[in-house]
């Protein structure tokens, strides 16, 4: 998406597997129901454009294609969890001061998410996080009121683009595709459970 780095590829640092866990942005169910919930929300603004990731489009993207998107994967993360086959390829992009960290979220191996964390080497700048809006609001919303930093876009075929703005910021892509409302379906109820309920529970059936 972001054409100002794509010159430069130059993969940082290796980091180990615990950093990696940690960036994972769909850790749990519960986790997952709220970021698909987003599909259906009336909160969004519409879009004209079609939301792209990277310059493609959502329902092109998949396993066999990453390399040549994207080059070799800095990680590969399995996560250990209650999410049955979810695989997410990591990719670390640098580009002068600024640091991109690409997350791509592939569940029964289709393609059902996408973020790119921007950061710097210290704090965002205001100027940096400037470059990474105008980019958004000049494909996406060419409307938006000049101080807005915070997006929630739809487009004509459902796919969403949302940004979270907390000490880095992150340009999040869910795509309306087949797995998504598989998923939706899925996990539809899913209640979190009460850690005292489930050792009252644990207790009931030991003793």
């Amino acid at each position: 998406m972001f054409s100002f780095f794509k010159s430069s590829k130059n993969k940082t640092s290796q980091k180990g597997s615990s950093f990696y866990h940690r960036e994972n942005l769909i850790q749990t169910i519960e986790e997952l129901n709220n970021l698909l919930n987003r599909l259906h929300s009336s909160e969004t603004n519409k879009s004209n454009a079609n939301i792209l990731f990277q310059g493609i489009e959502l329902d092109s993207i998949n396993k066999k294609n990453l390399e040549n998107y994207f080059g070799e994967e800095s990680f590969i993360l399995e996560p250990d969890s209650e999410i049955l086959n979810h695989t997410v390829y990591y990719y670390r992009i640098v580009s002068g001061n600024l640091r991109f960290l690409i997350q791509v979220h592939f569940i029964d191996n289709q393609f059902m998410f996408a973020s790119n964390k921007v950061y710097s080497d210290a704090l965002l700048s205001v100027n940096d996080k400037l470059k990474v809006v105008k980019q958004i609001t000049s494909k996406y919303f060419p409307d938006a009121d000049k101080e807005t930093i915070m997006f929630n876009l739809k487009d004509a075929k459902g796919n969403i683009l949302f940004t979270h703005d907390h000490v880095y910021y992150y340009i999040n892509y869910l795509p309306n595709n087949a797995i998504n409302q598989k998923l939706l379906k899925q996990y539809k109820g899913y209640k979190k459970i009460d850690a005292a309920q489930e050792v009252s529970d644990t207790l009931d059936r030991l003793i």
